[in-house]
């Protein structure tokens, strides 16, 4: 596996992943499900290159044997708190071999490294069970329930809310490395 920054090539790539992933996007990230066609796709990562060279998000792409799976973003950068949020998708055929729960900790690396943060929020609903795995997985600590605090697809629902510190990271890197 191989994250990559996202780059403006990769727009055909990304919009034939959403597309064969729509109805798994759909249920919690419609605001994905739209970049299915690659006009879209491209706009999206114009965006994202240019909001990353000002520093408000940063963007990766996940490769597997060259086929791209999935993107992990990380966004509400907030630098005189030092906190941000992160989130992600991976196309469903990928799904449950650790590519995700693997990328995440490294973009944490970064997080926790050069860009000196001190806290990443990882947020689901309630119903999406694989990233509730991927937080637990990755010491992510779950802080509460957030009521009704998206709207999918016309439908209020609840988010759990999970947070790592870099403290945290630390140890659990640690003791990870001497298992």
């Amino acid at each position: 596996m191989s994250i990559i920054p996202v780059a403006v090539e990769h727009a055909i790539a990304l919009a034939s992943l959403v597309e064969k992933n729509i109805e798994h996007l759909a249920a919690f990230l419609p605001a994905v499900s739209n970049l299915s066609s690659v006009e879209a796709a491209n706009d999206h990562l114009c965006s994202a290159l240019e909001r990353a060279s000002k520093g408000d998000i940063f963007e990766w792409h996940l490769f597997v044997e060259g086929a791209l799976c999935g993107s992990i973003r990380l966004k509400d950068i907030d630098k005189e708190d030092q906190k941000a949020k992160i989130g992600y998708f991976i196309d469903r055929q990928y799904a449950g071999r650790g590519i995700v729960t693997s990328a995440v900790s490294t973009v944490l690396g970064f997080c926790f490294g050069p860009l000196n943060l001190n806290r990443i929020e990882l947020r689901c609903a309630i119903g999406n069970a694989p990233s509730m795995r991927v937080a637990e997985k990755l010491g992510f600590m779950h802080e509460g329930t957030l009521r009704q605090e998206e709207c999918l697809n016309g439908v209020f629902v609840d988010q759990h809310i999970y947070a790592l510190l870099k403290h945290d990271f630390e140890l659990y890197s640690h003791s990870s490395m001497s298992r």
